[in-house]
């Protein structure tokens, strides 16, 4: 049975929000900084499931938005030259 209480967060206690996964959700919605969103988002993810704390969907949020930041970076950059040649 001590595979059964690793499945819950603390016995008795509250898990604690990791803050690392909220500032990589502001910082992958701030455009020119979503690469350091993503790696931060990458990093609090692992830890958050490391040491099963809360926080994993702002952490999952901050990749997927900063991804799309940088689709559409990307994207602009090559409709600008596009339009140059």
């Amino acid at each position: 049975m001590a595979t059964a209480s690793r499945a819950r967060p603390t016995a008795g206690r509250r898990a604690e929000l990791n803050w690392n996964a909220v500032i990589a959700f502001v910082l992958s919605a701030i455009g020119l900084l979503s690469p350091v969103g993503i790696w931060l988002g990458y990093r609090t993810r692992a830890a958050i499931d490391a040491n099963r704390q809360i926080g994993r969907e702002f952490a999952t949020a901050a990749i997927i938005i900063g991804w799309l930041w940088v689709t559409f970076l990307v994207l602009g950059v090559l409709a600008y030259l596009w339009i140059l040649i």
